[in-house]
């Protein structure tokens, strides 16, 4: 089952550009569900990798910002499958590269979802994940 619904998917981006990128049709009125549906499945299988590599489980319900990373994933290959011309703009690029970047620290184990004693919908570094800087030193 997704993370993310077709109604949170469209709460991320004005209706015509969801049409347009999720359906194949130049004439459609609305987005193609089956596409909408793909780039959902895409992003949870997504997050199901790096939770997997980790070895880690989601609260249930999962906390929002898993629901925040569907939609972002989904986004980003829904302009992804538009490789002609329909370029990323430059917050989808960045929010697709975040994104990455925090499914990788799941996977490697150096960030966790809703860890033991906080609160299920926060992320939680895992202790000596990241090196200290300890700046320069004279």
């Amino acid at each position: 089952m997704p993370y993310a619904t077709q109604a949170d998917l469209a709460l991320a981006m004005p209706p015509v550009t969801l049409k347009q990128l999720a359906n194949d049709d130049p004439a459609a009125e609305s987005p193609d569900p089956a596409i909408v549906e793909a780039a959902l499945e895409h992003a949870t299988a997504r997050i199901d990798a790096a939770l997997a590599a980790a070895g880690a489980r989601l609260p249930d319900p999962p906390p929002a910002i898993i629901r925040e990373a569907a939609v972002g994933l989904a986004r980003a290959w829904l302009y992804h499958r538009r490789p002609e011309g329909m370029d990323y703009p430059d917050a989808v690029r960045r929010e697709a590269d975040a994104l990455e970047a925090m499914l990788k620290a799941i996977a490697a184990g150096q960030l966790r979802i809703g860890a033991t004693g906080t609160p299920s919908g926060t992320l939680e570094v895992a202790r000596g994940a990241r090196p200290r800087d300890w700046g320069m030193l004279a």
